[in-house]
């Protein structure tokens, strides 16, 4: 005979977490799963293209998910126009964000150009070049070659940001291998 379900009063609902990244970005496959492996048993996650619904707009239902929910994480890798206007929005709203980039994070320009400029290699990403009047705010590595350092980078950023935000649930470490 099965447990029965845990019936959790309303006001412990999990809190809502959106993410931010570029599907451009090969690696960022493997960051959405360590992503999810960190915090899908404390939060619901959240992001697109999965947060979309058929026929809507995708731009409203992006910021309605923002809005609605608790703290947000952003992977700058690519540097893509609606990564940053997602991370703004989230700026504007005051929802507290763990800021990601690997450390040969580039800017993808290339999907601009697509194969008319087939010698043009994206530039590597610099705040103080790309984002200057961002430069200050601090971001953490990940690593997409190591998987457990980078759960654990993700782990320790989001307890740094927990001192700062009461709204925010208690997540045990991830212990992957």
């Amino acid at each position: 005979m099965s447990e029965p379900a845990e019936i959790r009063p309303a006001s412990a609902a999990k809190p809502e977490l959106f993410f931010s990244y570029s599907t451009a970005e090969e690696t960022n496959v493997l960051l959405r799963t360590i992503v999810w492996i960190v915090f899908s048993s404390y939060c619901n996650v959240r992001w697109t293209p999965s947060a979309l619904t058929s026929g809507q707009s995708q731009l409203a239902q992006i910021e309605k998910e923002i809005s609605g929910s608790t703290f947000g994480i952003v992977c700058l890798d690519g540097l893509r126009p609606n990564v940053v206007h997602e991370w703004g929005y989230m700026r504007g709203l005051g929802k507290p964000v763990i800021l990601l980039m690997r450390e040969d994070a580039t800017v993808d320009v290339r999907h601009f150009v697509e194969t008319s400029v087939p010698q043009l290699q994206n530039p590597k990403l610099r705040m103080d070049a790309h984002l200057s009047n961002l430069k200050d705010i601090n971001y953490a590595r990940w690593y997409p070659d190591d998987v457990p350092k980078s759960a654990k980078a993700i782990w320790d950023e989001f307890n740094k940001m927990k001192g700062t935000s009461s709204s925010l649930p208690d997540i045990k470490e991830p212990e992957l291998w």
